[in-house]
């Protein structure tokens, strides 16, 4: 079971957790580059870089302490199984069931893009679209709470890896995407 897998991975499992620490000052870092570059857009609210600052911020939180609780599961891998299995369930279940703020962070994006009216739009206008659809591909892991398996359950086919998958790609694009805006402000 699930002890099983921190006893026989306990230094594994320290290790990515660790690199995963260092991921998330990355991922800090993208959430106020987007914030800063939202703010370059003319004639859009300040809600949208603002709202954005704020729910990444709560994000990076939100993935911080299970990567630490999941450390602290692999401190002591020889204690009792039960209790190895509730600290995994709650690294689990607060990363998984955490979508409202990461909904509001990439609403927020998508306000900000579809506010652009400029010639050069910061971001370009599909962007938002894409933000929207990797918000709503989040939504599935609120019933993470209610499914021991299957396709909602914490690590199901819909709960976790479709917004696993959908959040990588979004780092991918939108790391991109934020590059190239800071290089054509540098431009400009």
């Amino acid at each position: 079971g699930i002890a099983a897998i921190y006893q026989e991975h306990a230094n594994m499992i320290r290790a990515g957790m660790i690199l995963g620490l260092f991921g998330i000052a990355g991922y800090a870092a993208l959430v106020g580059a987007i914030s800063v570059q939202l703010r370059r857009i003319e004639g859009i609210s300040r809600l949208a870089p603002y709202l954005q600052l704020g729910a990444g911020s709560i994000g990076v939180l939100t993935v911080m302490f299970p990567i630490m609780i999941f450390a602290i599961t692999a401190f002591r891998p020889d204690r009792d199984p039960q209790l190895t299995q509730l600290l995994n369930d709650v690294g689990w279940l607060i990363i998984i069931p955490a979508f409202p703020t990461f909904l509001a962070q990439f609403g927020a994006i998508a306000l900000g893009i579809l506010g652009d009216k400029s010639a050069q739009p910061v971001y370009p206008r599909w962007a938002a679209f894409f933000n929207i659809w990797v918000g709503i591909l989040f939504v599935p892991g609120c019933f993470a709470y209610f499914f021991l398996s299957g396709p909602f359950a914490w690590n199901g086919i819909l709960a976790f890896w479709l917004a696993a998958s959908a959040f990588f790609v979004w780092l991918l694009v939108m790391c991109r995407l934020t590059l190239r805006a800071i290089s054509s402000a540098a431009l400009a």
